[in-house]
């Protein structure tokens, strides 16, 4: 482990395409002195998204959190396993049954408008979640839907009604099916729902 931790700084000063990725991988050492886990770290694409930008990971797939404010949502799961970066235990055994070696690229997704005004939305190959990003003007926007749903302020203040109000980092959960409109002109909610369908 003291050989990787002391090659990273050489990675990070040599300029070429595998600079950024050394930068962050000095960061986790440096955060994590001595783990194993960072020789996982080495096997993982860094990426680096803008506002906006998404990742969808199917399961099995390792991947980690480095900086910055994110919206993770998961679909239903019987467990969460750790591949190291932390005090907290991790299973080797579970690890190398489900971990995914596949190799592959990030497919980054950039959000599609859905008709809704201000909403634009991620699509994901999951059929579980629908994830969507709003941004409100000046007028209400009705999100009422035949799912659940979860609102999340990210950016600005906004009122639900009926419900409470929301400013950043605040989040309020709409039940199936219950009328809710947002108001508050300039705010950025993520909205995340069980895309459910009336009944025939």
């Amino acid at each position: 482990m003291h050989t990787v931790s002391a090659a990273l700084p050489r990675l990070t000063a040599s300029p070429g395409p595998w600079s950024n990725a050394g930068a962050a991988y000095t960061a986790v050492a440096e955060d994590y002195p001595g783990d194993p886990g960072i020789l996982a770290a080495l096997l993982l694409n860094h990426v680096r998204l803008d506002a906006g930008e998404a990742l969808y990971l199917g399961a099995g797939v390792p991947h980690a959190y480095l900086r910055g404010a994110g919206v993770e949502i998961m679909a239903n799961s019987d467990n969460v396993l750790r591949c190291g970066l932390t005090d907290k235990h991790v299973d080797i055994t579970q690890l190398a049954d489900i971990v995914d070696c596949v190799p592959m690229g990030p497919a980054i997704m950039r959000p599609t408008p859905t008709g809704l005004a201000g909403e634009s939305q991620f699509c994901s190959p999951t059929e579980e979640f629908v994830l969507s990003r709003l941004e409100t003007g000046t007028g209400a926007v009705s999100v009422t839907d035949f799912g659940p749903q979860v609102l999340l302020c990210l950016v600005g203040h906004v009122r639900l009604t009926p419900g409470p109000p929301l400013s950043r980092g605040a989040a309020a959960f709409v039940p199936a099916g219950s009328p809710c409109e947002v108001t508050g002109a300039g705010a950025v909610l993520y909205r995340a729902r069980v895309p459910l369908r009336a009944a025939p």
